[in-house]
Parts: structure tokens; sequence; C-alpha cells
């Protein structure tokens, strides 16, 4: 069984990664669909489904509110009965020694990298727990490996309870058929990383085509037996 049908929710999905996603699982025959801020973002996004248009669905989304996400779950499930997958990729940084970072990113951190995937969370696994199904993919951040973080102290933090809510809500489901895995990719070689770091290396980065080749892995069938997989992505 692969992704033909299955009908997926990518958080993020007008982004670098989750773009590559969102291609990667149309390709796959899946059904998307899409919570977005930005509308330029999403009008880009519509012209990769080509002649598979109706795959895609889109709505202007607030992860911040829950009332948002609700609605737009509940949307999902009108449009196409039911979820089966969740691949939480929204998420931000920000750079900052632990006892210089303003509180502000301290509350943008943990809200934009945490409390946005919670809300999806809160939503969208009632609904993979009444049918009995779901395959849940979330990203932290290969920086934290290895006790790693120092000076993106709040980011650090905020993708470091990403992974351990990842590996607390694998156990929580595992009677519902429901796997939860979390990549943690190294840099990812976006435009806003080669503008950020110039005289980097992009060479060494990661392609957020081959990240997105792993989280599709892991939630396919391949990968059945394993219900809980933490997984660097380095490059």
């Amino acid at each position: 069984m692969g992704f033909v049908d299955r009908v997926a929710i990518i958080t993020g999905g007008t982004g670098a990664l989750g773009s590559a996603v969102t291609r990667a699982l149309i390709e796959a025959g899946a059904r998307v669909a899409i919570p977005y801020r930005n509308a330029g973002e999403w009008n880009a996004l519509e012209s990769v489904a080509g002649g598979r248009g109706a795959a895609l669905f889109g709505a202007q989304v607030d992860l911040d509110k829950s009332d948002d996400v609700s609605r737009f779950s509940e949307a999902v499930v009108s449009r196409w009965g039911r979820i089966d997958l969740l691949f939480a990729v929204a998420g931000g940084f920000a750079a900052g020694r632990s006892f210089e970072t303003e509180e502000a990113v301290w509350e943008q951190m943990l809200a934009t990298n945490l409390r946005s995937l919670v809300t999806v969370l809160r939503a969208v696994v009632p609904v993979m727990v009444r049918q009995k199904f779901g395959r849940i993919v979330t990203v932290s951040s290969g920086a934290i490996l290895r006790g790693g973080g120092a000076g993106i102290a709040a980011y650090a933090v905020s993708k470091g309870a990403v992974r351990q809510l990842s590996e607390i809500l694998a156990d929580e489901l595992k009677d519902y058929d429901i796997r939860v895995h979390c990549v943690m990719p190294g840099t990812m070689d976006t435009r806003a990383n080669r503008s950020a770091m110039p005289k980097s290396d992009f060479s060494k980065w990661v392609k957020t085509e081959d990240v997105a080749r792993v989280m599709l892995a892991l939630a396919g069938e391949d990968f059945r037996a394993a219900r809980s997989v933490v997984v660097p992505v380095l490059g």
C-alpha cells in the first residue's frame, strides 16, 4: 500500500521543505491539504499540482489559533472523508545565547516550533484515533544532536521539545495503528539559508528533496514495524 488516494495535511507546506514534501506526495498519488498564511506562496505552490489540481486543497490558517486549525481539519474531513498523514513541517529559526535572548524571541520560538505542532495534533490526532490509522512525521533539528544548541538556545530548546513530544505521542498512540516519526535535518540548502550564510559550502548542506524522501519513507508501509523512529538527515 502506497500513498495513492491517501489524505495528507502538511503544515508549512508552502515553504522550502514543505513544498518538497507536497510535490513528492502529489507525484505519489496522495491528496494534500495545506494550511497556509501567505496567499502568494500558496498560488505558487498550486502550480506544482499540474493536472492533479483536484488533489491539492488549501486555506488560510493561523496555526496559533486552535479554532482556525480545527475548522481546517474539519474541512479536510468533509472534503475527503479522512486524514491519513500529517507532516508537521512548520517552524522558524532565531539565533541567540540563552541568557541574552529576549523574552519575545523565546515566546516566538516556542509558539512557532512547538505550540503550532500541539495545536495541529489536537485537531488531527482524534480523527486518526477514530479511524484507527495514521502516520505522523515531525521535524526537529540536527543542530541539537549530542547536546548541541549553543548560540541558538530558544530554537534548540523548542526543537528538542518537538523530538520529545514525538516520542511521547508514539507511545500514546501505539494501540491505534498510528505511527509517529521525527526527522532531524542538518542545514538545508534553501534560498533563505544561502542568503543568510553566503560564504558557506552549500555542497555540504542537505537537499530539501532528500529530507522529503526520508519523511515519505518513514510514513510508508516499509516502516510499519517501527512505531517510533528519530532520524538525523544530515546530508
